[in-house]
């Protein structure tokens, strides 16, 4: 592992906001023992397809809340072995010092073995998963997001919903909540006809929760197009954007005001109950849009290349957000993106990131990719990491 140094041209701040000093995973997908030592500079993971860049990546991604870049179970990301052997008395671990505002901090995760359920230690102390997004705000762009603008209006809420949570940690529970009390509600309706004190309790928490979701994404709607959206970098490089979120519970909710709202949902509520239906408008039901703003093209009927381009423009103006309202910009995961971007693009994108506020991480299959990148950055060769360790071996997430 070298560093590179490449052209100091930019007035390059080397002072970042946040950044990962030393990172651990044990167990943790192909690797047994990963240990990377690192300064705030980028970093670049290069090696060939399949040998584990993402993986690091991802290992990086659980130092925040949720399910990391994959979305993936906690159990899922335990190593296991060509012989289907997995190592049944280990569990996977990440530990990283990580400083944030001239703060370092502890952080360590892994799983609990009994209930396969993810433990979070901060500074050595046991806390909650949505604590680290109050310490720590990572963001990513991967090939497989621009999927997202291809599947259904769902999967564009939780990419929605996830630049949300990193602003606002609590997001993320209210829908978990939601989406929970309304499967509950049609277990009621479906087994418990005469239960009734129980289905009004959770139809009056349900359209509490769906007013809190609803403000909190037209919040965010609102910030991105004010603040971002109207304040472009690199405008002639990345598309000029904006993003909408509509159905029919804004629109009641915008027209009659929270106390009305609250009645009319309410009354939805009861009147279908009665006929056994379980369906009614709310946030789970929201649309989203993402357009060019000068053409008003929707994102799923852009090319693939504009699709990628908007992406990025998407998620650099998000960090821009959080770096406006929070003084944080968020730590970048950024897999493969300079694939199929050209020259033009490629350069704007090196600038963009060259002087971003926090720590950028890439992936790419050659390191030459990086020959004109305009500052100092971590290069790693990601085939020659030591990834055999000795069973006798401790392993620990914290």
């Amino acid at each position: 592992m070298s560093q590179t140094l490449v052209n100091k041209s930019i007035n390059y701040v080397n002072k970042k906001q946040s950044f990962v000093q030393h990172i651990k995973a044990s167990n943790f997908r192909n690797y047994k023992n990963l240990e990377l030592n690192l300064s705030s500079d980028n970093v670049v993971l290069f090696g060939l397809n399949g040998v584990g860049k993402t993986n690091i990546l991802e290992a990086v991604s659980f130092l925040s809340s949720g399910r990391g870049i994959r979305k993936a179970r906690s159990k899922d990301l335990i190593l296991k072995t060509f012989d289907n052997n997995p190592y049944e008395d280990f569990s996977w671990g990440v530990h990283a010092n990580v400083f944030v505002k001239n703060k370092k901090f502890k952080i360590g995760t892994g799983i609990n073995k009994k209930n396969n359920s993810r433990l979070v230690k901060i500074n050595d102390e046991y806390m909650k998963q949505s604590d680290l997004s109050k310490i720590i705000k990572i963001s990513w762009i991967t090939p497989q997001m621009l999927l997202i603008f291809h599947n259904g209006m769902q999967e564009k809420r939780r990419f929605i919903d996830r630049l949300i949570n990193i602003a606002n940690p609590t997001h993320v529970g209210l829908l978990y909540r939601y989406e929970f009390l309304i499967k509950e509600r049609v277990k009621i309706i479906n087994n418990y006809h005469d239960n009734k004190m129980w289905i009004d309790t959770i139809e009056s928490e349900i359209v509490d929760l769906s007013i809190k979701i609803i403000e909190n994404r037209k919040k965010f709607v609102f910030d991105m197009q004010n603040i971002c959206f109207k304040s472009d970098l690199n405008k002639n490089f990345f598309l000029d954007i904006y993003l909408k979120i509509n159905g029919k519970a804004e629109e009641l909710l915008d027209s009659v005001g929270e106390e009305k709202y609250h009645c009319e949902i309410l009354g939805i509520l009861r009147k279908n109950r009665g006929y056994g239906i379980s369906s009614f408008i709310g946030p789970h039901k929201s649309e989203v849009f993402i357009f060019k703003r000068e053409s008003k093209q929707e994102i799923r009927y852009c090319s693939t290349g504009e699709q990628k381009i908007m992406l990025i423009s998407l998620i650099f103006k998000h960090c821009h957000l959080m770096e406006t309202l929070y003084e944080q910009a968020p730590i970048l995961l950024l897999d493969d993106i300079i694939e199929h971007l050209d020259n033009i693009h490629k350069r704007a994108l090196f600038e963009k990131t060259s002087q971003y506020n926090s720590q950028c991480w890439f992936t790419c299959t050659n390191s030459n990719a990086f020959n004109s990148y305009p500052v100092s950055f971590k290069s790693i060769d990601v085939n020659k990491l030591q990834k055999d360790f000795s069973k006798k071996s401790e392993l620990k997430y914290a």
